[in-house]
């Protein structure tokens, strides 16, 4: 992505700035003083609208994946690697 200012509105905000905040912007979790500069950006470059586009895509889809939780064994094992190497940790190793 080309780290270029919209050339129609003085937003201050480059294409790197965009993409950098497309999460918190799809997921509403920026102030709105952020979020008009990043819509105005949206609303004049194409590439910033397409990245938002598959960010977005790629969330719905990963949002409608099942939830995968380890086996209880699985889990006991990862307990006890934690265990292992949180004490040798704690040991100075």
């Amino acid at each position: 992505m080309k780290d270029h200012p919209v050339p129609w509105t003085h937003t201050g905000l480059t294409c790197r700035d965009v993409t950098n905040r497309a999460s918190e912007y799809l997921d509403d979790c920026i102030p709105n003083l952020t979020k008009v500069p990043i819509e105005l950006h949206l609303a004049s470059c194409a590439h910033c609208r397409a990245y938002m586009k598959q960010i977005d895509l790629i969330s719905s889809a990963l949002r409608s994946l099942p939830p995968l939780y380890p086996s209880p064994v699985n889990r006991l094992r990862l307990r006890q690697r934690f265990a292992v190497r949180h004490a040798q940790s704690d040991s100075g190793n």
